[in-house]
C-alpha cells in the first residue's frame, strides 16, 4: 500500500488521488478502508478527520506512523513521496526483525519446556526402576516432608518455566 502511494505521489498524484489509487488498486481489506477514507474526503470531511476516522477503525501502530506523517507533511510540508517511502522500510525492518527473534527466541521456549518437563520425565524413569526408592517421599514415617518436598520441587519447576517464558518474550 506505502509503495503504491510512494509512486503515485512521485508520479504527480496529489495526496488524495494516491489514496484514491491504493482504493482501487489493493486487495479488498484496505481497498475498502482507503475507499472509505477518498469517500469522507469527497464529501466535504478534512482529510485529518477521514484519517483519524480511518484509525479509529482500524487500530494498527504502523497506521497510525503513517497518519501522523501525512498531517504533518499537510502542515510542515516537505516531500511525503519519501516520507513514506522511509517509513515503509522502517516497517519490513521491524517484521524482519521480529521474525528474527521469534526465531532465536523460539530455542529459549522449547529450553523452558524441556527443563520443565525433564523432572518429572526423570521421576517417572526413576518410579519404574526403582520404586521403593521413590516411595520414600510416600513413607508413613516422613511422609509430610516427602509431600512437602515434592510441591516446593514443583512451584520452583512452575517458577523457573515461567520465569524462560518471560525472558524469551521480547517486545518490538
Amino acid at each position: 500500500m506505502l509503495n503504491l502511494m510512494v509512486n503515485g505521489l512521485r508520479a504527480g498524484y496529489s495526496t488524495m488521488q494516491a489514496m484514491e489509487a491504493v482504493s482501487k488498486e489493493m486487495p479488498s481489506p484496505i481497498s475498502d478502508e482507503f475507499r472509505r477514507v477518498v469517500q469522507e474526503m469527497q464529501i466535504g470531511i478534512p482529510m485529518e478527520q477521514a484519517l483519524d476516522n480511518l484509525m479509529r477503525r482500524v487500530p494498527s501502530d504502523d497506521l497510525d506512523l503513517i497518519i501522523a506523517a501525512i498531517n504533518v507533511q499537510r502542515e510542515v510540508g516537505g516531500n511525503l513521496a519519501e516520507i513514506l517511502d522511509t517509513i515503509s522500510h522502517t516497517i519490513r525492518e521491524r517484521v524482519r526483525i521480529k521474525g528474527e527473534i521469534r526465531v532465536l527466541t523460539s530455542q529459549v521456549v522449547y529450553s523452558g519446556r524441556f527443563l520443565s518437563l525433564m523432572p518429572f520425565v526423570i521421576a517417572v524413569i526413576l518410579w519404574l526402576i526403582n520404586r521403593p526408592y521413590m516411595m520414600q517421599f510416600f513413607n508413613p514415617e516422613t511422609r509430610i516432608i516427602g509431600i512437602t518436598m515434592l510441591v516446593i520441587g514443583g512451584l520452583m519447576i512452575l517458577a523457573g518455566y515461567f520465569v524462560m517464558n518471560k525472558i524469551a518474550s521480547i517486545e518490538v
